[in-house]
């Protein structure tokens, strides 16, 4: 609960005091909740910021992986019908 910084009566989430008209006091642990949460916000946004920067980048890379897996497990597959098929015939 907020007090007012003139009368110091409780005045809840009022914007200003209704005996005196005064504004909230701000207290100095209320003052750092604030700046805390401002800092984890500017954190977060800078954070979504360079996952997709990253994202961007790392994209062609990805795609080039996928394509010699691909071709990787083409092979593999090929490889592994002749391997049987040569099981089969003994």
């Amino acid at each position: 609960m907020a007090k007012c910084s003139r009368c110091g009566m409780e005045i809840g989430v009022a914007q200003s005091c209704p005996h005196c008209g005064g504004a909230p006091s701000q207290s100095v642990l209320d003052k750092g909740f604030k700046k805390v949460a401002k800092v984890t916000g500017d954190v977060l946004e800078t954070g979504v910021v360079m996952t997709e920067k990253v994202v961007k980048e790392a994209k062609p890379v990805v795609k080039s992986v996928v394509q010699v897996g691909k071709k990787g497990v083409s092979k593999a597959k090929e490889e592994t019908l002749k391997v049987a098929k040569t099981l089969k015939k003994e």
